[in-house]
């Protein structure tokens, strides 16, 4: 990414954008080839299912930054696989306190077909899940490269 917005990291390589840019962050991959979306960040709390994005989640779901967020819309934005996938992981990691790593595909508010790769992790008090956290990352063009 050129332009007078864009300001490369020299450790990591990312480009920061300037104020008022509606692109993300991105980072290169090791070969210089497209750029990859910075994961965005997200958590639920367990006693309320209640949501919290960060603006590059709404961006991925392709919701407008400050929608309210329903769990159950935003559940069933989830291919069916996907959403079986995510039930079964989300139910273990809760149970267990673990964490996990799927990717998934989603079907955006625009009726555009996308995949992310998903990351969880618990919040635990007393051995009981009371969070989950984690990121979300667009990986549509890698799993179309195959």
């Amino acid at each position: 990414m050129k332009g007078p917005r864009a300001n490369r990291c020299l450790t990591c390589g990312a480009y920061a954008l300037g104020m008022g840019s509606p692109q993300p962050a991105s980072i290169f991959t090791s070969a210089g080839s497209l750029p990859q979306p910075l994961p965005a960040t997200w958590e639920c709390d367990l006693a309320t299912d209640s949501l919290t994005w960060s603006s590059g989640v709404y961006e991925l779901f392709g919701l407008t930054p400050g929608t309210p967020l329903d769990r159950d819309a935003i559940v069933a934005m989830y291919l069916p696989e996907s959403r079986v996938e995510l039930d079964r992981l989300r139910a273990a990691a809760i149970a267990q306190c673990g964490s996990f790593t799927f990717e998934a595909r989603i079907r955006r508010a625009d009726g555009e077909l996308r995949w992310m790769r998903v990351s969880a992790d618990v919040v635990a008090r007393n051995g009981r899940a009371t969070h989950l956290y984690g990121s979300k990352q667009d990986i549509t063009d890698d799993m179309a490269r195959g």
